[in-house]
């Protein structure tokens, strides 16, 4: 999902409206409207949420297939066992969000605060992370196929028992990271960032 070069064909708009999820439309760009939640539906896609503000919603167990969500806010909110295809997220606040045992491919997070998310014994593929805050996340036991994290904080992210081969962590800072000796095995750093992967391999600088 690119936010410039894949745009979702929209056909109605929908403004400062309470909308129940089971009464969402394709193709409609839904802009500071309220979603609630019901059990009804486990499926959305070809849909554009802007500024919308998501009541009581549990998106576990779930797919999403060419939804993007600009601004609003979806912290705390889980995405346990769902699946997320061509989905983008564009400057929206994600704090403790949990894609737990998730699915992604090709989704986008840019200039999004992603800050304690958990994203542990999760799938992603051509996922990118740009200019987003993910500082303290979780990615344990995380598969990683062609993800880039560019110019993001991932200051004491959790990397643990998850293969960094082929990660970039270059453009991006951190002070500290969690990971392991054989899943930094074909991991891109700057020179200046190897000092703070040495603490969570047991090694001190004197």
């Amino acid at each position: 999902m690119n936010f410039q070069t894949d745009p979702i064909k929209i056909n109605t708009t929908i403004t400062d409206q309470r909308v129940f999820l089971n009464d969402i439309e394709e193709h409609t760009h839904y802009i500071d409207c309220v979603i609630m939640w019901d059990d009804s539906t486990e499926r959305i896609s070809d849909v554009c949420f802007e500024n919308c503000r998501f009541l009581d919603c549990d998106f576990s167990n779930f797919e999403l297939l060419d939804v993007v969500f600009t601004k609003g806010d979806l912290s705390n909110i889980p995405f346990h066992n769902s699946a997320l295809y061509r989905t983008g997220f564009n400057a929206v606040k994600l704090l403790g969000t949990e894609f737990l045992h998730t699915t992604m491919k090709d989704v986008h997070y840019l200039d999004c605060v992603i800050n304690y998310g958990q994203f542990s014994e999760s799938k992603l593929k051509d996922v990118i992370f740009e200019k987003s805050e993910l500082k303290e996340c979780f990615f344990r036991y995380v598969t990683l196929a062609n993800t880039q994290f560019s110019y993001c904080e991932l200051h004491e992210s959790d990397f643990l028992e998850t293969s960094l081969k082929e990660i970039d962590f270059s453009t991006s800072e951190f002070d500290t990271l969690q990971v392991d000796g054989p899943g930094i095995k074909g991991l891109t750093i700057r020179h200046d960032q190897a000092a703070g992967l040495l603490p969570s391999l047991g090694i001190t600088i004197k």
